[in-house]
């Protein structure tokens, strides 16, 4: 038996067995490249799913949380202006203000610390002066609750004002509003 293999047909068969090699070379090492690509992938999108669902939830959690707080304002300021509704209507002498002042402290936490870094030298009638003021009643309410006459609140306005450094075109209530 004599069998012979010219050396074209060789070439050929050399040929094409080592490019056979080379592409099973190349798929052993490019399937799992693309394999871990595509699971990487899979990994990142069920992460940023994660993560979208968290955001949704915190921000259901964050407006949750200030819709309770605005009905808890929202109650506290009816307390409020039913509560001043009340002492302006009673024939006593001498106002409780006490609880009225501690539920305006709940409805604006900071006012009374803005205003003592605004004004430094400000004392404690003029806090409540101002507490009311931002509740915008007028001069014969406030006398009516702190039991002074109305010239008395318009000069503890003045003073006020010298206090904040205000001009006689700013208004004293949008100043106080302004205050957070």
């Amino acid at each position: 038996m004599n069998f012979r293999v010219d050396t074209d047909t060789w070439f050929v068969i050399c040929t094409f067995f080592i490019s056979a090699l080379a592409l099973c070379i190349a798929l052993y090492i490019s399937i799992p490249f693309y394999i871990r690509i595509r699971q990487a992938n899979r990994i990142k999108t069920r992460h940023h799913r994660k993560n979208l669902k968290y955001n949704q939830l915190e921000r259901r959690k964050n407006e949750l949380k200030l819709s309770i707080q605005e009905k808890k304002i929202q109650k506290l300021k009816t307390d409020i202006s039913d509560y001043l509704h009340q002492i302006t209507q009673s024939d006593s002498n001498t106002a409780d203000l006490v609880p009225f002042y501690s539920n305006f402290e709940k409805i604006h936490p900071n006012f009374s610390h803005a205003l003592k870094n605004i004004c430094p030298n400000i004392s404690a009638n003029e806090l409540k002066l101002c507490a009311l003021l931002r509740l915008n009643l007028s001069s014969k309410e406030i006398a009516q609750l702190l039991n002074i006459t109305q010239d008395s609140v318009n000069k503890a306005r003045y003073r006020l004002r010298k206090k904040l450094d205000l001009t006689p075109k700013d208004d004293i209530f949008t100043t106080l509003l302004n205050i957070k």
